[in-house]
C-alpha cells in the first residue's frame, strides 16, 4: 500500500518534468519545434549532442539539439531536447 501512495504522489512530478511555462502557454514533449519557438521565442542559446531519450520504440541514445530558455535570473534554465523537429525531452538546467 505504502508504495501505491508513493507512486501516485509522484505522478504530478512525473508529468511536469517533460513540460514548462512559456508566458501563458505550455511547451510539451512532442510538440513541434516550430510551436516552441512560437511560445517561446528564441532560445537563449543552441548546442547539440547525444542524450538518452524515449521515442516511440523505446528509450535510444540519439543526436538531439538543445535549445536553452531561462526566464530571468532567479528562474531555472529549462533545455528543451528536439529531435527531428520534435521535442523529445525537457530538462531543468542550473540557476
Amino acid at each position: 500500500m505504502f508504495w501505491i501512495i508513493v507512486l501516485i504522489s509522484a505522478l504530478p512530478v512525473m508529468a511536469e518534468a517533460d513540460s514548462f511555462r512559456c508566458g501563458r502557454k505550455v511547451v510539451h514533449s512532442g510538440d513541434p519545434s516550430s510551436a516552441v519557438l512560437q511560445n517561446c521565442g528564441k532560445p537563449r542559446s543552441k548546442d547539440s549532442g547525444y542524450e538518452k531519450v524515449r521515442l516511440p520504440d523505446g528509450q535510444k541514445k540519439v543526436r538531439v539539439e538543445r535549445w536553452h530558455y531561462k526566464k530571468g535570473s532567479r528562474s531555472l534554465e529549462r533545455v528543451v531536447m528536439i529531435y527531428r523537429g520534435r521535442v523529445v525531452a525537457i530538462d531543468t538546467g542550473q540557476r
